[in-house]
């Protein structure tokens, strides 16, 4: 069933509709859960595609230190091994990423650095 019929089913399309437009995104959320949808879909319908990777909400153009991981094997033999991009908080990844004698320092991420 697509979300559009499960929203109509429930009764919900309307106020999902002015939700939308109104980008409530609580409301949306809520709807989404209502009717046995990922909530993490609100980014997708929202236009806004990055998503944290450990706390599933979404990262917009104002979480300035918001990471983008690219991780592959690290014994490959090819010239390009396949890789797989993961999108974080900053605090999200700092919290879930210690390592045993290391952790994510937050200097090294630095707008300061930026040259733009």
């Amino acid at each position: 069933m697509s979300l559009n019929e499960r929203l109509f089913a429930a009764g919900l399309l309307p106020a999902f509709d002015e939700a939308l437009v109104a980008r409530d995104r609580a409301a949306l959320i809520e709807m989404l859960t209502a009717v046995d949808t990922q909530p993490a879909l609100v980014n997708v319908l929202l236009g806004e595609g990055y998503e944290c990777w450990f706390c599933g909400d979404c990262i917009s153009p104002d979480h300035a230190d918001a990471l983008y991981v690219e991780l592959s094997r690290l014994w490959s033999d090819t010239v390009e091994a396949p890789t797989q991009a993961i999108y974080a908080h900053f605090d999200c990844a700092h919290e879930r990423m210690r390592g045993a004698k290391m952790e994510i320092e937050r200097e090294t991420f630095s707008l300061d650095d930026d040259v733009g």
